[in-house]
């Protein structure tokens, strides 16, 4: 009978853990909040101001970085969030690229502190374009180099081919919208971003970062919200293969593009990377073998780096144009960290 009573005391204790963790949900569930109050406390400090945008029949939340351009130039630099994220994602990156010019980072429709156009509970692929070429037209009012992560990525890639005047470059981050066999090839990625449950969670952590902190597992009820909201669901379901680059598209790309990749990305569905490595037009390229999904928060300063090399890059390819000298791409060398 002894094993029997050992495995009674060992259900009632895990009952009062689970019990007592649950008493804590409201708390945990707090988390992610504070965490980015806290963020955005620290850029105010830096000088970051925000303000309330009227685009695409929505309020948008827009940051804003003043320059301190150096002999680079003054260049301005708009950060595209990812799918389930907020402007905050870039909150390691825009103090270090403001040698460049101005920053601005906005929160999507939906995202952040961003609403949705009104009567609807998401934004589709083609009003999310529509919203980042407004914000480039009429506020920012010149172009810019456009930085884009995962969704934010896909949405840059596209605003290439359908307004290249409106950019002087784009820098893509595990971008996502890779054609690849279909919208089939993508429900394994669909059925994931479900989140079903906090094992889902967990999944999910392994396949984006990576290096998974342990802080990351008080904020899986938090995460898992992120998620499940509308504003995800209902866009992924919203979009049909005709949003998504095909190879053709993606050599059209006539801006300058740089292309970065955290090799430990396990959350966009297989062979993204070599589709955009192959196809995209003479990218530079720098590969972060210990970053996963996100390397604007893993690799911030390796990434800032690197934006600041393309840059130069871009003002040194621009310079020979202008003085009729023809550079192949064997003179203007990709960066690539292994």
């Amino acid at each position: 009978m002894c094993w029997k009573t050992n495995l009674l005391r060992y259900r009632f204790q895990v009952q009062r853990q689970r019990q007592s963790f649950h008493l804590f949900d409201p708390l945990l569930d707090n988390m992610l909040p504070l965490a980015d109050g806290l963020n955005r406390r620290q850029l105010f400090h830096q000088g970051m101001t925000a303000e309330e945008l009227s685009l695409g029949g929505a309020r948008i939340n827009l940051y804003r970085l003043t320059g301190q351009p150096d002999h680079i130039g003054d260049l301005p630099i708009l950060l595209v969030h990812g799918i389930a994220d907020s402007a905050l994602t870039w909150s390691s990156m825009m103090a270090p690229l403001r040698h460049l010019g101005p920053v601005y980072a906005v929160d999507l429709p939906g995202f952040g502190l961003s609403s949705c156009p009104s009567r609807s509970r998401y934004t589709a692929f083609g009003d999310l374009l529509g919203i980042v070429q407004e914000l480039i037209e009429e506020v920012i009012k010149r172009p810019v180099l456009l930085i884009g992560n995962s969704l934010g990525g896909w949405l840059a890639a596209r605003l290439a081919l359908t307004a290249p005047m409106l950019l002087r470059g784009v820098v893509l981050l595990n971008p996502g919208g890779a054609l690849l066999g279909g919208r089939d090839s993508w429900q394994g990625f669909v059925d994931t971003i479900g989140v079903g449950d906090l094992r889902t969670v967990r999944k999910i952590y392994r396949q984006m970062f990576g290096r998974i902190h342990p802080e990351l597992y008080l904020v899986q009820r938090g995460f898992q919200s992120l998620f499940v909201r509308d504003s995800v669901q209902q866009f992924v379901a919203s979009t049909s293969e005709a949003d998504f680059l095909d190879v053709e598209e993606l050599r059209q790309i006539s801006v300058p593009v740089a292309l970065v990749w955290g090799m430990r990305d396990y959350f966009l569905p297989e062979g993204s990377f070599e589709f955009f490595l192959d196809y995209l037009p003479n990218p530079t390229v720098l590969l972060l073998p210990g970053s996963g999904h996100l390397p604007q928060r893993e690799n911030p300063v390796e990434v800032a780096l690197f934006v600041s090399s393309f840059v130069r890059r871009m003002r040194f390819a621009a310079g020979a144009e202008n003085a009729g000298v023809s550079l192949s791409s064997s003179l203007i060398p990709s960066y690539v960290d292994h």
